[in-house]
């Protein structure tokens, strides 16, 4: 009786269906979560590191949705959460995200004194409250030049506090460019945008740069390298759109430099992604892909990724993905969108910097 009591339970056990293979391990991948025209961008690195670019609006939505796409990738905590800057779309979840997995360093540009003349008035007192809370106001205060330690993957600091890496204290927002005599320049940026921590990821040949809502000004220094010492970035891989997409950021001095072979724009339904961005990005003639969170509801077909591209078409949605995974040897990357079942594959550029 007893023997077929255990022949029963393991004809049991053999018909039982497989579990779910685990996430790729000892690979780089980059998750674009939506967080509804917020950023939160998610790195896990070959040894299982990971990194979060922002943490998304407050409240249990955008929480819940970075924890579970990290838990999907076998993540059962952030090692390291960097604060672009202080508004509320990028460091407002900081409170809630930790409730919902735990978070082992912070790191930001040093939060500003709220009465110090010139401090961005979108700073809200109790998020920063919060954040002192949730930190034990021990931040990671970073600039530029600096870089975040994770194993076998190099996270430098390419921008902070208005100044690019090489830059002296007190350097104008503005740089004249002697190579590009016509540059235009807008009026200095007063908010906290310009003031964004921007990185350029490395691993081998693979380049990934996030400038947070970094705008055109800043952004031209990065690639106007006059006294200089670090120089300028060169011609990346995969570049995440500065400021949701908007205009008034992604100069295209800095696009044409950089070349980037794919573009993802972390925009909302009616947020970012703008007709003019996806223009500049377009005369690179680099770009084999753009793709986007969201749909831009606001503009026609023309001025959107291709369908299988975007991750959400509606306003009305589930908060869907997109998601980057380097292969072992380097060689090759490829970006899937799950929700349209997606899967593109670009080779790294092999790409000299003079760094």
């Amino acid at each position: 009786m007893q023997r077929t009591l255990r022949y029963a339970l393991l004809l049991l056990i053999l018909a039982a269906p497989s579990v779910p293979a685990a996430p790729e391990s000892r690979v780089l991948r980059i998750v674009w979560i939506d967080v509804e025209g917020g950023a939160a961008t998610l790195v896990v690195t070959p040894a299982g590191e990971s990194l979060l670019l922002d943490a998304g609006w407050p409240g249990e939505r955008d929480a819940q949705r970075i924890a579970r796409a990290a838990r999907a990738e076998g993540v059962e905590r952030i090692d390291h959460l960097l604060i672009s800057h202080f508004h509320t779309d990028h460091w407002g979840g900081v409170a809630d995200l930790a409730r919902a997995i735990p978070i082992v360093r912070f790191y930001d540009r040093g939060l500003p004194d709220p009465s110090a003349p010139g401090v961005d008035k979108r700073l809200k007192p109790e998020l920063r409250a919060a954040y002192l809370a949730t930190t034990g106001g021990k931040s990671i205060v970073l600039k530029a030049g600096d870089r975040i330690p994770l194993a076998g993957v190099e996270v430098e600091i390419v921008t902070a506090s208005g100044l690019v890496a090489g830059e002296p204290a007190g350097a104008p927002q503005t740089r004249p460019c002697t190579a590009e005599p016509e540059h235009r320049a807008l009026p200095d940026d007063e908010t906290e945008n310009a003031l964004s921590l921007g990185f350029l990821l490395t691993l081998g040949e693979f380049e990934f740069l996030a400038l947070g809502d970094l705008t055109w000004n800043v952004e031209h220094k990065l690639v106007c390298p006059a006294d200089r010492p670090a120089g300028a970035i060169g011609a990346i891989d995969v570049f995440q759109a500065s400021h949701h997409g908007f205009d008034d950021s992604n100069n295209p001095a800095l696009l044409a430099a950089l070349q980037p072979t794919v573009a993802i724009v972390q925009n909302g339904p009616k947020k970012g992604g703008t007709a003019p961005v996806f223009g500049w990005l377009r005369a690179t003639g680099s770009s084999a892909d753009v793709f986007q969170l969201h749909r831009n509801i606001t503009t026609g077909s023309a001025d959107n990724a291709p369908p299988a591209c975007v991750a959400n078409d509606e306003e009305d949605c589930q908060g869907a993905s997109i998601r980057l995974t380097l292969d072992p040897e380097g060689m090759s990357y490829t970006v899937e969108v799950p929700s349209k079942q997606t899967r593109r594959t670009y080779e790294v550029k092999a790409s000299v910097k003079g760094r």
